[in-house]
């Protein structure tokens, strides 16, 4: 865009002040109208910069939730091949959870792409319950919801419907739905198994496929990607070994013994010399004895598929070592307390 003054002037002759005094104006003019130009095209490119970020975060998000794992279990027990899912028990009327406490804790992903970790599950009691084959699901909220019907894996909503039925939508955007009789309302449990009722007693249950990572176009599960590289874990309480005993946890994991690794952690109670109360220890293990009373300072560990017991000799102290200090500093087991932990090798 080029921009003329109205007047020009030959070198060597007089310029009358308002010719000046108008070249003048008119460039103060062109200088407002570029400047309110330059802000119209700010204003532009600003809208457009935005447009087009929310047009990305619009299709990030998208991206996002549909690369999660959806409706599905993503960890939780293994029965004793580590990969085959272990995690409803039964005893006639009630339905129990291997969940939390000796066992790993459970995390699943609806068909939204919302996943929650448990680390308990409230057993079901299934009095009144009629005979038949129910669905069980897990709310994001840790209830379980169970139902006599059946799960629809479509893109399109399915006809021949009845109340409870469950619709897997596998089409974008991912959802479920529940069939309440007259239409179709969201649904966020997940489903993690299901039972058989007869006689008013549970007969039978089955767990579904997990740490399956993806689904297809049929809401199949085609890999399984992470199932390898589980790793079950257990961990004790704090316990105190003040005295000359053999101190068990139970994990219940049911591993070979050469197949997990197994630490013994120490805290410390009070503050002594350079340690601090809460500081945290790695316990070695040892079977030393020394020539004194009361001398025998380590401890021996022996492990089976379901337990860990250490064998704390008769001394009042846990280790003799100052660790990062000048000379021998003892700490004293009353000092102290003590978790084991047990964690199922992988690869």
């Amino acid at each position: 865009m080029s921009f003329n003054v109205p007047n020009i002037f030959t070198p060597g002759t007089k310029a009358k002040a308002d010719e000046v005094n108008e070249n003048f104006s008119s460039i103060q003019d062109e200088l407002n109208k570029q400047s309110s130009n330059m802000t119209e095209i700010k204003e532009d490119v600003d809208y457009i910069k935005n447009d087009m970020l929310n047009d990305f975060t619009a299709e990030a998000e998208t991206i996002i939730k549909t690369a999660k794992s959806k409706f599905c279990i993503n960890y939780s027990n293994c029965s004793k091949d580590g990969k085959t899912p272990d995690i409803l028990s039964f005893d006639e009327n009630i339905l129990s959870f291997k969940v939390g406490g000796s066992y790993p804790v459970l995390t699943v992903t609806n068909a939204f792409g919302d996943s929650e970790t448990f680390e308990y599950i409230d057993n079901l009691d299934i009095t009144g319950y009629a005979d038949g084959n129910y669905n069980i699901f897990l709310s994001p909220e840790g209830y379980i919801e169970t139902f006599n019907t059946k799960i629809i894996k479509s893109a399109a909503a399915p006809d021949n419907v009845v109340i409870d039925d469950i619709w897997l939508m596998n089409l974008e955007p991912w959802a479920c739905y529940k069939f309440n009789g007259v239409s179709w309302i969201e649904f966020e449990g997940a489903p993690i198994g299901s039972m058989t009722i007869a006689s008013g007693k549970i007969t039978e249950v089955s767990n579904y496929t997990y740490n399956s990572q993806y689904l297809d176009a049929d809401c199949n599960f085609i890999t399984n990607r992470g199932r390898e590289n589980l790793s079950r874990r257990y961990e004790s309480e704090w316990f105190s070994m003040t005295q000359k005993s053999t101190y068990t946890a139970t994990h219940n994991l049911d591993i070979d013994p050469l197949r997990y690794s197994m630490r013994l952690i120490t805290r410390v109670i009070e503050d002594f010399s350079n340690y601090k109360a809460g500081d945290i220890l790695e316990s070695k293990y040892c079977n030393y004895s020394s020539p004194e009373a009361r001398g025998e300072v380590g401890y021996i560990v022996r492990c089976t598929n379901n337990t860990v017991t250490i064998g704390a000799g008769n001394t009042e102290i846990h280790c003799g070592n100052d660790i990062g200090g000048a000379g021998w500093c003892y700490l004293m087991r009353t000092n102290l307390q003590y978790k084991i932990i047990v964690t199922e090798d992988v690869g």
